[in-house]
């Protein structure tokens, strides 16, 4: 467990080592972006906290370059900064800040804020919900919902893609796309088939097959099938998924210069077997390579590597940077896996994922019906959109009612009327905190959301809503009865 605070001065990490004073969290300060990525990628801390008006950097290229490593994906970013600006905070939002926190003239966030924040930030899957002091009042108002996902691969009548949203098979969405606005197709929903049959390409929590209707069934298909066919060849397949786990720095940096993106396989990377289980399922790979040593030490974790195999196309292949950690015992003992003599290296990874797509099932061979999107392509993004209900107000965050599930940490905008109201502006930033079905099933999932990237305006405004709205109730504020003639 660790953080790391980028920045040039001292004082942003002054303020965040005396805000976590209580806290036993180990805290290192670098000064140059080029020593922080280093760190990021010898060490892999949990938080990197980054001085978001540096000139030496541009926070979203460099949040985005560091998630797409390899090892690096999991580490979550904390931005500081005096920019309020709509599409800074959407930019940081879709390269992966975890947060953006306001940090101007004479002005820094509340340390009891910060630290809750970072012990979310460290187990944001199934967060304390007493984390953060939360004192709602009512704000029932309706609102429109958007949360960001990628496109995996398209067909004319179907998609798949990734998401932090939590669609049952039946269940649609409304979503938007640059190329089905190029493309002039209009009124585009999704309609879920299944979910989570293939592994992730990128960090959402759901993989779904989608069936994709719109305005015109008739010619809009046909639309998106010219389309594919004229561009096939810069579709881009990578049907192997190969996942490490690797505790040495310095194997790990050969290991990312061995991943080649021009090749038919993607990969990701695990500094332990930490949630072993549940890295399998989520990634659903075809090619598990591991270190020996990883092995030793967790035993009871790697077991569940010998039904995986059997359930999945997948295979292992164990390896040592040591002669400590020989063939013979683990040949004897994981005989599901097959066990190298020596580290992997370029020469033999390239002949192990062509023997893989030699193997490869029907399903997941190259179809030329089927466009593959390539990360950097702005067709792979989409928006999600549906309709929702705000219930509550508090000074962190906010609750609603959506129609379907969002995993907890999923970032997104809700737009409303009563922001307006309120002198907000019509859309706030947020990330989902936690969850619970409603007692009533026609109000949908309850989500509990907590601010992102509001500014000392923002945070005065809430505050004054809130006192109006506990003084003379909500109605009385929403019609105005609040103020004086």
């Amino acid at each position: 467990m660790g953080i790391t605070v980028i920045d040039q001065g001292p004082e942003l990490y002054w303020f965040v080592s005396n805000a976590l004073l209580q806290d036993e969290i180990p805290l290192k300060h670098l000064q140059s972006i080029q020593a922080g990525e280093k760190n990021i990628l010898l060490e892999l801390p949990e938080i990197v906290i980054i001085n978001g008006d540096d000139k030496s950097l541009i926070p979203e290229q460099f949040i985005s370059k560091m998630r797409n490593h390899v090892f690096a994906r999991n580490t979550l970013f904390i931005v500081m900064t005096a920019d309020t600006s709509i599409e800074f905070k959407k930019n940081l939002l879709i390269a992966g800040a975890g947060q953006i926190l306001y940090r101007g003239r004479g002005y820094s966030p509340s340390p009891k804020f910060f630290s809750a924040l970072i012990k979310w930030f460290l187990n944001n899957k199934n967060p304390d919900a007493q984390i953060f002091d939360y004192k709602p009042v009512p704000f029932p108002s309706e609102a429109e919902f958007t949360s960001y996902g990628r496109v995996g691969w398209l067909s004319p009548s179907h998609c798949m893609i990734e998401a932090n949203i939590d669609l049952i098979p039946g269940q649609s969405i409304e979503i938007t796309n640059s190329l089905f606005d190029e493309l002039d197709i209009k009124n585009v929903k999704l309609e879920c088939v299944e979910k989570n049959k293939v592994g992730r390409y990128y960090q959402y929590t759901n993989s779904m097959l989608c069936k994709i209707t719109s305005k015109d069934q008739i010619r809009d298909p046909k639309k998106i099938e010219a389309w594919i066919q004229n561009n096939l060849d810069i579709s881009k397949h990578k049907p192997i998924k190969v996942v490490y786990f690797e505790n040495d720095p310095e194997y790990r940096d050969k290991i990312r210069q061995m991943v080649k993106a021009d090749k038919r396989y993607c990969a990701r990377g695990y500094a332990n077997l930490k949630e072993f289980q549940e890295v399998l399922d989520y990634q659903l790979p075809h090619l598990v390579l591991i270190n020996r040593a990883l092995i030793q030490k967790d035993k009871a974790q790697f077991e569940s590597m010998r039904a995986f195999v059997k359930s999945n196309f997948c295979y292992c292949v164990t390896y040592a940077n040591s002669e400590l950690f020989g063939v013979e015992e683990f040949k004897k003992n994981y005989e599901f896996a097959m066990h190298s003599p020596t580290p992997i290296d370029l020469p033999l990874l390239e002949s192990m994922i062509q023997k893989l797509e030699e193997k490869l099932p029907e399903n997941l061979k190259t179809d030329d019906k089927k466009f593959y999107l390539n990360k950097h392509s702005p067709y792979s993004r989409i928006n999600l959109h549906a309709s929702c209900k705000l219930t509550e107000l508090a000074i962190n965050g906010a609750g609603v009612e959506l129609p379907f599930g969002i995993s907890n940490f999923c970032a997104c905008e809700i737009s409303s009327n009563s922001f307006v109201v309120a002198n907000m502006g019509r859309t706030q930033f947020f990330r989902s905190f936690i969850n619970k079905p409603s007692n009533d099933s026609s109000k949908g999932t309850y989500h509990r959301l907590i601010f992102m990237g509001q500014n000392v305006k923002d945070n005065d405004l809430v505050k004054e809503t809130i006192e109006l709205i506990t003084e003379y109730g909500y109605e009385r504020w929403l019609k105005g009865e609040t103020r004086p003639i």
